[in-house]
């Protein structure tokens, strides 16, 4: 049979070969425990924001990605064809990384199991149904951020207006990366339930929906709001192209909702620069007191709004990294560029954006690959949808990650192979990787 693509099939062999006799100890039924592990450890590297040293926790994400591929093995034999534009970006991208690794070892570590392991997941996750792998990877998403949600409003007071409400995490930034993760899953699993006609998922994974899009609303971060209204928008537009038969009514809803969060961005943007500039006046008029330091800061209502304004200063570091690129990257992720320009030492802002992120850290070729990588993993995973949405409930899943990594990636450096978008973002697209998308299995070995 003639082969599409490049056969992942000796992937397979050879992690058969490492792992020997625990693919036989190791239940499949355990994968969605396995999932549940990895993606929680990742939501626990967010909520501690770097809780040990970055190569030790890679080192845990690695054995935990280790046990995923062992319980999602089926004990049979397949042949695998990796698409050949997925493969070699990814392989091109990481083995970029590695290079700047040479340069700058703080690299290494996490450019070493997205040039290995993953490569290695996807083979495994490839040869099996698809369906059951995105309903464990779904699942394990909703459980693993689950818990630090409850513990959030079980033992931190709710508070209400800006800053927004972060409960047990770092920052409200993390707290909101990781509901989009939970938000974004239970919302599949909720149209799936639906479709399956099982009352009691649907119940039970619509209330979890509903509380990561309140818990996420309540975080006012407007870079993971937006990002989750536009995978609304995205993940309703799809189903209605591809599912509904009243199209007009869910359109009109869907107007209704973009409207509404609209003037809820709109709001909170509004308050938080209003904020900024009180607070900027304010520090102004107490040096000119204390110090006789001039009042060189307008007052707040005669402030004019400028795009650092708009995107919290995200926008000067995104323009000096583009005035500081270099082929193989930089040291560290904080822009000291920026931070010499900005005249604040303690604000140690990294890019504050995946693509940016890797320009910075690993070089304009590696944000070259990487923005080519995600393009065609975005326009795969439409196609995927397409051929599959009538067949299976959880055909919009890559989509829907492809979404969230772009739109949350867009202003949070989240690319990153233990980041909890990041991993799920990586695991959905398992089956972007087979040259033919329209399996919904890999090809069985006949001999």
């Amino acid at each position: 049979m003639r082969k599409n693509g490049i056969d992942g099939t000796k992937l397979l062999g050879l992690y058969d070969r490492v792992t020997g006799i625990f693919n036989e100890i190791f239940d499949s039924r355990l994968l969605t425990v396995s999932l549940f592990a990895l993606i929680g450890y990742c939501v626990l590297f967010t909520q501690r924001k770097f809780p040990m040293r970055w190569m030790v926790f890679v080192l845990f994400g690695m054995i935990l990605l280790a046990f995923v591929t062992l319980t999602a093995r089926t004990g049979v034999k397949a042949r695998v064809h990796f698409h050949k534009g997925m493969a070699g970006l990814w392989f091109a991208l990481h083995g970029m990384m590695v290079v700047s690794g040479l340069f700058y070892q703080d690299w290494l570590p996490e450019s070493v199991p997205l040039l290995i392991c993953y490569p290695v997941v996807f083979s495994v996750l490839s040869a099996r149904d698809d369906e059951d792998t995105f309903h464990a990877i779904l699942r394990g998403a909703v459980f693993a951020v689950l818990p630090f949600v409850a513990a959030s409003y079980l033992s931190v007071p709710l508070t209400l207006g800006y800053p927004g409400y972060k409960g047990v995490f770092y920052n409200q930034n993390g707290m909101a990366m990781s509901c989009i993760v939970m938000t974004t899953s239970a919302l599949v699993l909720t149209y799936a339930s639906f479709v399956q006609k099982k009352k009691k998922p649907l119940i039970g994974y619509g209330v979890c929906a509903a509380l990561g899009t309140v818990t996420l609303a309540l975080t006012l971060t407007r870079s993971s709001l937006l990002a989750f209204v536009g995978v609304v928008v995205i993940l309703s537009l799809a189903l209605i192209a591809g599912t509904a038969k009243r199209p007009g009514r869910l359109l009109a809803l869907l107007g209704v909702f973009v409207l509404v969060c609209g003037a809820a961005g709109l709001a909170i943007t509004k308050d938080k620069m209003m904020q900024a500039y009180q607070e900027d006046y304010d520090l102004a008029v107490y040096n000119y007191e204390t110090y006789g330091q001039p009042i060189t800061v307008p007052k707040p209502e005669e402030r004019t709004i400028s795009m650092d304004d708009l995107t919290s200063d995200r926008w000067s570091i995104w323009m000096t990294i583009l005035e500081n690129v270099t082929w193989n990257g930089h040291e560290t992720s904080v822009v000291k560029e920026w931070v010499a320009k900005d005249g604040a030492g303690d604000r140690q802002f990294n890019a504050h954006n995946a693509f940016f992120g890797v320009i910075y850290n690993n070089g304009w070729i590696a944000g070259a690959l990487l923005l080519a990588y995600t393009l065609l993993a975005l326009v795969r995973s439409v196609q995927y949808y397409w051929m599959h949405r009538k067949a299976s409930a959880y055909a919009a899943t890559p989509l829907a990650f492809c979404a969230v990594f772009i739109l949350v990636g867009m202003f949070e450096s989240v690319y990153a192979p233990f980041s909890a978008i990041g991993c799920t973002y990586l695991l959905v697209q398992a089956p972007l990787w087979r040259a033919d998308l329209a399996q919904r299995t890999a090809e069985r070995m006949n001999g």
